[in-house]
């Protein structure tokens, strides 16, 4: 799966941003494992991959998140600002054992100061940041 290609998809639909939700884990103290991006005709999961701890991306549910530990949170407040906009631009990050183990999604308007938010996945969970 290519990562940057799945959210390409996004970027060329100019679809916006409707809802963000988090899945948590309790049996690791209700850390983030996954998160849901809810556009206006699709949706996008962003998920830790357990095996080598790198991100991954699917339009689909996930059979990752679907643990009975895991249950749906809010996302942070800083997340919701980028509501009502589209993807502008995404990037990728590797680690230097040569994972994707990061991803930076850009969204933004023309007329409006765009908001980057940031994954990293460490320990199996993602660890969310707003740039």
């Amino acid at each position: 799966m290519n990562v940057l290609a799945v959210i390409r998809s996004f970027v060329d639909q100019g679809d916006l941003l409707a809802a963000v939700e988090l899945y948590v884990d309790e049996d690791l103290g209700g850390q983030c494992v996954g998160m849901r991006l809810v556009f206006s005709d699709d949706e996008l999961f962003v998920y830790a991959e357990g095996m080598d701890d790198s991100v991954c991306v699917s339009e689909a549910f996930p059979a990752a998140l679907s643990d009975g530990a895991i249950r749906r949170a809010l996302a942070p407040v800083e997340w919701t600002s980028a509501i009502g906009h589209p993807i502008l631009w995404a990037w990728t990050m590797t680690n230097t054992q040569g994972r994707l183990d990061g991803l930076q999604i850009e969204f933004g308007a023309v007329d409006h100061p765009s908001i980057t938010l940031q994954v990293v996945v460490r320990a199996s969970t993602l660890v969310l940041r707003t740039l």
